[in-house]
């Protein structure tokens, strides 16, 4: 993906929210604000001199934080997860001081999914030519149970609970299988009663489950109730992320690849709204329905970048947003680092 200088982004951002530019029936498009736009302040994250890494997902509170980092010497540069956690910090619940970094090694190709207010994380690894799925809690590194039909198996996302969800390829078929691994029940997998050819994406804490099955996005609600993600006149749509009660990604508008828009469904009605055209991408969403983009939040009257780049030299990219507005994601200058932005 290309990255703009920073001040050119700023000006591409104030553009970008003065322009109407969608007109898909049945999407909602927000009136354009003449607003400033401000900026997130940046404050790197902990690594050590020898690495390279990346914030990649925060929990719903702020306070946990997951990543990848390689060494820079390592000529095997077998990735390694990467966990900060940050001190609680007075005068209230949810403020929390500077985060402090565990360094784990897995010892194979590995990426870190998603980390829940606990600080378990998932993720997966690439061992014997396979994906497995792992989970990481209390100072352990657990794998988790696969299906014998399964070729491949990720996990994508874990709610408060414990419960865990994502997806296996079956080889024979060309499908995959939503799949759900339950917090109350240690040691078992169940296939997630969804629409044919489906990835599970996220499950929120009332056990909404989110994901992508052939060319739709799809939402099973606790009561057992599936529906469908999409806008009137889409061809198709992608679910990326959800938190609360929204889900953001991408729907189809026309019938080339690039005609699409990214949009924020309400689960509760199941419509959805376009976001600020200035986003190139939505990374994230949290339970307040603030849409994270590669490089600045949207707030749906008002656009905040993600400062830190300086022209020629570093460049900003968010990952994952809490429920506070704390950002979380990497600048990469000299090297790549992990970085957070607050007061966004």
């Amino acid at each position: 993906m290309t990255r703009t200088v920073r001040n050119g982004f700023l000006v591409g951002l104030t553009a970008g929210a003065l322009t109407a530019t969608l007109g898909l029936p049945g999407v909602a498009t927000a009136e354009p604000k003449h607003r400033p736009v401000p900026v997130c302040a940046l404050r790197p994250l902990p690594l050590p001199a020898d690495m390279n890494g990346r914030a990649l997902a925060v929990d719903p509170t702020g306070r946990f934080i997951a990543g990848i980092g390689y060494r820079i010497d390592d000529d095997d540069s077998q990735p390694l997860l990467l966990l900060w956690a940050g001190t609680p910090r007075r005068p209230g619940p949810g403020v929390w001081g500077q985060p402090r970094l565990t360094v784990v090694t897995i010892g194979a190709p590995q990426q870190v999914e998603d980390i829940n207010r606990y600080g378990v994380a998932v993720g997966n690894a690439f061992v014997d030519n396979v994906y497995r799925p792992w989970r990481y809690r209390n100072g352990r590194l657990e794998w988790l149970p696969v299906l014998p039909t399964v070729s491949n198996t990720s996990a994508l996302g874990i709610n408060s609970r414990g419960d865990i969800v994502g997806h296996g390829a079956v080889e024979q078929t060309e499908t995959s299988l939503p799949l759900l691994w339950p917090a109350d029940r240690p040691g078992t997998l169940e296939v997630i009663d969804a629409p044919s050819n489906a990835s599970a994406r996220e499950i929120l804490d009332d056990g909404t489950i989110i994901g992508t099955a052939g060319n739709s996005g799809w939402v099973r609600h606790p009561d057992a109730r599936t529906d469908r993600l999409t806008a009137p006149g889409a061809l198709w749509s992608g679910i990326s992320a959800a938190q609360g009660t929204w889900a953001v990604g991408r729907i189809g508008t026309g019938s080339e690849d690039g005609d699409s828009t990214l949009v924020r469904w309400d689960l509760r009605t199941g419509v959805a709204a376009a976001v600020n055209p200035a986003l190139v991408s939505t990374q994230d969403v949290n339970s307040r329905g603030t849409v994270l983009g590669d490089r600045a939040v949207d707030y749906g009257d008002r656009l905040v970048a993600l400062g830190g780049a300086i022209p020629g030299v570093q460049a900003s990219f968010g990952w994952g947003i809490a429920d506070n507005g704390l950002v979380v994601g990497s600048i990469n200058g000299s090297r790549l680092r992990p970085a957070r932005w607050i007061n966004c």
